[in-house]
């Protein structure tokens, strides 16, 4: 009987402890959108490769030539706080970015959307 009531202690203290994380659980996930960071706002002279980065928690990213975002030319799913463009941007042309954090289907965008323009080279 000890040996019984002492496993129940320790599968209950393993959910207490360990718990659950997903977005259907009892342990809150972050609904927090992403704060933009690089490249700023009004950047110009950006690399055609650009490191897009961010703070918080981001899922996807789109980048368009339109700040509506209505049918972005990239959308990407992301994890950690940077994203490298796999392909070449085009040069000197002008584009916006914004990232989002997907929760249980409802994506939580940045408050802002950056634009910057692209380098010659």
């Amino acid at each position: 009987m000890k040996q019984i009531l002492a496993l129940l202690i320790l599968a209950f203290m393993a959910v207490f402890v360990y718990g659950c994380d997903s977005a259907t659980d009892s342990k809150s996930v972050s609904t927090n959108p992403p704060g933009l960071l690089k490249p700023y706002e009004g950047d110009s002279n950006v690399s055609r490769a650009v490191t897009f980065e961010w703070s918080g928690t981001a899922t996807v990213l789109i980048i368009d030539v339109n700040p509506t975002f209505a049918t972005p030319l990239y959308t990407y799913n992301v994890t950690g706080n940077a994203f490298t463009m796999p392909t070449a941007l085009t040069a000197n042309s002008v584009y916006y970015w914004k990232a989002g954090n997907t929760v249980g289907g409802t994506t939580y965008w940045s408050t802002d959307y950056f634009r910057f323009k692209t380098g010659g080279n």
